[in-house]
């Protein structure tokens, strides 16, 4: 018999030497592949990962039956151009695309007519139907969850959930060994699925409504994942579940990750989304990995303080005060944690959103905050039309919207983020102005140049951080040909440019790689990079607050010694008042004392030897969920 062969798409960018696993078409290849029918009728010929050259791909097809594209917001365009020119040099092909960037209609097969399918929602049962139904004589009436061509038109069949549990991993049914046979000189990111669902539904989102509820795969299913992550030198991995916290056999499989771990001798990190609330069981999940060095920060995610945003997006938040007793409880246990914002949110206005992120920082959110601009999907509810006119929802096209990506050097494909830029509480100079603020925040703040004088304003002269920030951001602006001046001078022309649609959201600097950086990050690498000049250009706007003389000089000297940067460093400095004690007790969360006394603060400098790539990539990249930009646990009063 000979067996048709099929064809898998799932790109995604190369971050340095790393490349992710396709897993959502491994999932189509394990579940269907169990099927004796279409074991004896398909093959896989190859699953294309990378995003390289379109001819050379081509090239390497031959004879498809099918050729199956996983889409979302990172190779949507990639896709659409890979299957227009498989279609044009073979038009018996079939071209199916599914994934979350496929709306729940037909308007894709509408608007392009080289796409000949569509699989709406989850794809294993419905992909190992649309096989059979092939093998059976070709009629797809019968497939639910799809849309195709009838002679001229297109179609879509009815929707059903599918709500299966007992899918095989692609991992344990070998789907991916060839990649690694092929690919030697990359080292792969992998992701572990334990559940499968969202219990919520935010307006933002497309995580919970492709899908009814939340349902648990096999725990020993997830066991096996973890030991092949091992066997195969996994170097990340990454939690697909959207609530991972919610059942308590989690704890059982965070103790079997911890202990594979351990005995493979891995460094590798798991970066988890956990259920959005104050549970031992969360704690105890985060206090595990993080004392293996798996953690990558525990988010303890907000999105909007705005009552009215929330509303209008669906989201029902902790209150403020559970939200600082948790950063309190993690605090305490050394455990670091970053929270995240959306700016954008329909309701939400310049003060309101200034409001929410002063809030943030009263209740304790010092170590890492990471606001993102709003981006439209076609699958979540904001997707709907009727929702954006509700709310004056318009939106902005820009280059992907993904930092610290590389693109391909033979790729010339630009993805399209599409970000919400006005709504009917945001004007488009609103957005710009929020931005600034959270650029502001972000850098100045969470990755440490100015935080200790925040606090130390905020906590002695009850000057509140909206108010530092604000200022702030007006003193860079009035500063001209400063380093700061100039530095967000050009991220503001950026954010003007992307509301004509010329813009992106990302900046790239070669003294710092070929990375492209979020603007709060290259903010930080500019002012690291001369920071002798930005303390002196900034020192007269410290000194408005006036600060008694002694102490301001103790507080600059604290705030330049507690930043990381690669070079020399001053080891030891002396301090008239004990400022290492007063701020790890605010930082801790606690009453925190300012004693005048004379002490000398050590700092065991651990990367003096970086160079300026090597310290944006490890520290302020990697290190940003855990404060590794400031030192911390390598500062010390030396007592001698």
């Amino acid at each position: 018999m000979n067996r048709k062969k099929i064809y898998f798409v799932q790109p995604n960018y190369l971050y340095g030497n790393n490349a992710h696993l396709p897993y959502a078409v491994g999932t189509l290849i394990a579940y269907a592949w169990k099927n004796q029918k279409i074991c004896e009728n398909y093959y896989t010929e190859k699953i294309f990962f990378l995003r390289q050259d379109l001819d050379e791909a081509i090239a390497e097809i031959s004879d498809p039956f099918m050729v199956c594209f996983s889409a979302y917001v990172w190779n949507f365009e990639y896709n659409k151009a890979f299957a227009q020119k498989l279609k044009k040099k073979f038009p018996a092909c079939l071209v199916v695309f599914g994934g979350h960037h496929v709306p729940p209609n037909r308007d894709l097969l509408v608007e392009f007519d080289y796409i000949d399918i569509l699989v709406h929602g989850e794809g294993e049962e419905v992909f190992e139907k649309l096989l059979l139904s092939y093998i059976n004589g070709g009629s797809l009436r019968t497939v639910n969850n799809i849309s195709y061509r009838v002679g001229g038109d297109a179609v879509t069949n009815p929707f059903v959930a599918v709500m299966g549990t007992d899918y095989p991993s692609p991992y344990a049914m070998g789907c991916f060994d060839k990649l690694f046979e092929e690919n030697k000189e990359l080292e792969f990111i992998a992701m572990l699925e334990t559940s499968r669902g969202c219990p919520f539904n935010c307006s933002f989102c497309d995580w919970g409504n492709t899908v009814q509820g939340i349902r648990k795969f096999p725990l020993d299913r997830a066991k096996k994942d973890i030991a092949w992550f091992a066997r195969k030198r996994i170097i990340g991995i990454g939690g697909a579940d959207s609530n991972f916290g919610i059942f308590e056999r989690d704890e059982e499989i965070i103790d079997y990750l911890v202990k594979t771990k351990e005995l493979s001798g891995l460094s590798q990190k798991f970066q988890i989304s956990y259920i959005k609330n104050d549970s031992d069981r969360i704690v105890s999940i985060a206090k595990k990995l993080n004392e293996s060095e798996m953690s990558k920060g525990v988010t303890v995610s907000y999105q909007t303080v705005s009552e009215l945003a929330a509303s209008n997006v669906g989201r029902k938040n902790l209150s403020l005060t559970a939200f600082k007793n948790l950063l309190q409880r993690y605090n305490s246990l050394g455990i670091p944690t970053y929270t995240e914002l959306i700016l954008g949110l329909p309701g939400e206005s310049y003060k309101s959103f200034v409001d929410g992120i002063n809030a943030i920082l009263e209740a304790g959110q010092h170590f890492s905050l990471y606001i993102h601009n709003c981006e439209w999907l076609p699958c979540s509810e904001m997707g709907n039309k009727a929702y954006m006119e509700k709310h004056g929802i318009e939106l902005s096209t820009i280059p992907l919207n993904q930092p610290h990506i590389q693109e391909a050097k033979s790729s010339t494909i630009t993805e399209y983020s599409r970000i919400v830029t006005k709504t009917e509480t945001m004007s488009q100079e609103d957005w710009i102005r929020m931005n600034l603020f959270s650029f502001t925040v972000q850098c100045f703040h969470h990755l440490g140049p100015l935080q200790l004088f925040a606090l130390y304003l905020y906590n002695q002269k009850n000057v509140s951080y909206a108010e530092f920030y604000s200022s702030l951001l007006a003193f860079i602006f009035e500063s001209k040909g400063s380093l700061c001046n100039l530095v967000f001078g050009k991220i503001k022309e950026s954010l003007q440019k992307v509301l004509k649609g010329q813009g992106s959201l990302v900046i790239s600097d070669d003294i710092f790689g070929d990375v492209a950086w979020p603007f709060e990050e290259y903010a930080f690498l500019k002012i690291s990079y001369e920071s002798e000049r930005f303390y002196k250009e900034i020192e007269s706007f410290l000194k408005s607050y006036s600060i008694d003389g002694e102490l301001f000089e103790d507080l600059l000297a604290y705030q330049k010694n507690m930043l990381k940067l690669p070079g020399d460093k001053a080891i030891n400095f002396e301090l008239n008042y004990d400022l290492h004690t007063f701020f790890a007790d605010l930082l801790k969360g606690n009453i925190a004392e300012l004693k005048k006394r004379k002490n000398t603060v050590s700092v065991k400098n651990i990367i003096a030897s970086l160079s300026w790539p090597d310290y944006a990539r490890y520290i302020v990249w990697y290190g940003r969920k855990d404060s590794r930009n400031i030192y911390t646990k390598e500062a010390y009063i030396n007592e001698e």
